[in-house]
């Protein structure tokens, strides 16, 4: 399939004099999921069912280690459209979930534009009702629906989560960020997700101008909470289908608060949400993922049926990670992995099928690499923070810069094919993705890691950094420098509490000792033969015992 993909871009380049477009150049569907993290069947997850994101995956390419400049909704998709960190965006003062970006420079939907394509937005391409950085993008563009409204709220046949979020949206029709799920009686196009795959349908089918090639942005609200979908996609799950995260005992010892954003450390530790309700939450979020997959399913077979499937670049991206208990957490705008990294796939005619791309990529390489596929040219004014991303597509085993930068909330770092590490006025924090995937052992206070630390903090001083007030980066240097010489704090050791006799290893009787002193301190039943199983999992090398090794994976 690779020389489908260089007839492409022969025939794009050839297509394009001066940014002339001819209406046979490849059109340009943009899928933008709202909290979605890559916790779909393309990613290898069990659940959610999601059979439209896993096809597309199969006929495209899929970037496993994609990440983005600021984990939060507004900041990241101005990055999308503007290939510009958000640390680089002026504001207008207020924080950056609810302000507008000022146009720093032209979007790609506007280049190409003013290149020939006819361009269209609908849903939550940018947020909510807030402009966007650049309205002169689009011949035409749509908000997003009724989100919250009273037809939604007289619908919903069940509900569940935090009662106080589950009054707010049913006495107001309003609560956009409501621990909350409600199963709605009522078809797919009741919920804004639903009239916004109509209105793209409609944008290529009766309302582009058939004289051009089409960029078209169709932005799904949902999975963000509150997490309302039709009962159809509810019954496609038990009730406790909902995995919850595991959390290594004695956590909340060691949880690195610098991580959260004050906005969602009233929600730390899952208070007031029990592990059943936790469950039903996760459920929910998992029926809106399928429900947005539904609706993706939808716009791609109209493609196909109008014969415009093989002539349309489809990008799957996702504004940003989520935790769902991860860390004890929900929401995002957290420095870790899980709030930082998203899905994206995207799928060339005549390009790769079934691909996978492990180099760490971000949103940034978003807008050269668009402007590659369709031959635009870079205006001379624009300027990028990323890279094309067409080398991966042709090869994903590319030579690759593996490193992004990341910042969020007052959180500057980096990230590597190995390590994520953040700096803040009072913290460094340095985790090693291969060992310790979800982040539980911060080594940057290890002696040991004293190069690497320094070695990453220069890179990040070498970074234009600026933060939303216009100061540099190194304002934090000071700080940093009193962590460094703070003694290594002790950390909860798991692995010395379950060796009881001190020997090196844990036998089935100290885990199951552990676990029933456990389930008695906390007032919750005893489970021994789940508890088994868990031991028999842990136990890699099948010797009936664990190692440290083991224990820790």
């Amino acid at each position: 399939m690779r020389d489908g993909f260089l007839l492409l871009l022969s025939a794009v380049m050839l297509g394009v004099a001066g940014n002339a477009i001819a209406n046979d150049q490849p059109n340009i569907l943009f899928f933008a999921f709202d909290d979605l993290r890559p916790l779909v069947g393309a990613y290898g997850e069990p659940e959610p069912i999601t059979p439209h994101l896993d096809a597309l995956a199969k006929e495209g390419v899929r970037f496993n280690r994609n990440y983005v400049a600021y984990p939060l909704c507004n900041p990241s998709r101005a990055t999308m459209l503007n290939g510009i960190r958000f640390d680089n965006q002026p504001t207008n003062g207020k924080w950056p979930n609810h302000a507008q970006m000022v146009s720093v420079q032209q979007t790609w939907p506007r280049v190409l534009r003013e290149a020939g394509y006819w361009t269209a937005a609908r849903g939550k391409v940018y947020h909510g009702n807030v402009p966007g950085p650049d309205k002169s993008a689009w011949d035409i563009a749509g908000g997003k629906g009724g989100a919250n409204d009273k037809k939604i709220v007289a619908a919903v046949v069940e509900t569940g989560g935090r009662e106080e979020h589950i009054k707010q949206f049913m006495e107001t029709n309003r609560g956009p960020a409501a621990l909350a799920w409600f199963s709605v009686d009522g078809p797919d196009n009741l919920l804004n997700d639903g009239q916004t795959a109509d209105d793209v349908i409609s944008y290529i089918t009766e309302e582009r101008d058939p004289e051009k090639p089409f960029a078209i942005v169709c932005g799904f609200l949902r999975p963000h909470m509150p997490w309302a979908a039709p009962t159809t996609y509810f019954d496609m799950y038990p009730e406790d289908a909902g995995q919850l995260a595991y959390i290594p005992e004695g956590a909340e010892k060691t949880v690195d608060e610098e991580e959260i954003s004050p906005k969602n450390q009233n929600e730390v530790w899952n208070e007031g949400v029990d592990d059943a309700t936790a469950q039903k939450l996760i459920r929910g979020y998992m029926a809106c993922t399928s429900y947005v997959d539904a609706q993706m399913g939808r716009v791609i077979q109209t493609l196909k049926d109008e014969g415009l499937y093989e002539n349309t670049i489809i990008v799957v991206w996702g504004d940003h990670g989520y935790h769902l208990t991860d860390h004890g957490l929900w929401r995002k705008n957290t420095a870790y992995h899980v709030s930082m990294r998203s899905p994206l796939m995207i799928r060339v005619p005549g390009g790769l099928s079934g691909a996978t791309v492990d180099a760490v990529v971000d949103n940034t390489d978003l807008y050269p690499t668009l402007l590659e596929l369709t031959g635009v040219e870079k205006p001379d004014e624009v300027r990028f923070h990323g890279d094309s991303l067409v080398p991966l597509l042709k090869n994903p085993k590319a030579e690759w810069d593996n490193i992004t930068y990341t910042c969020a909330k007052g959180r500057y770092g980096l990230v590597t094919d190995r390590y994520r590490f953040t700096v803040s006025e009072n913290r460094v924090s340095l985790y090693d993705l291969k060992n310790d995937p979800h982040e539980w052992n911060n080594l940057a206070t290890h002696p040991e890691y004293a190069d690497l630390v320094n070695e990453f903090k220069a890179k990040l001083d070498a970074v234009a950094w600026n933060s939303p007030t216009g100061d540099p980066l190194k304002t934090a240097t000071p700080a940093l420098a009193k962590t460094e010489k703070k003694k290594p704090v002790k950390e909860w050791d798991w692995f010395s509490v379950l060796d009881m006799d001190k020997d090196g290893s844990v036998t089935e009787e100290e885990w199951l000792k552990h676990a029933k002193a456990k389930s008695k301190k906390k007032g919750k039943p005893y489970n021994e033969a789940r508890e088994k199983e868990t031991f028999s999992q842990r136990d890699a090398n099948g010797d009936g015992v664990l190692s440290r090794p083991e224990l820790e994976t």
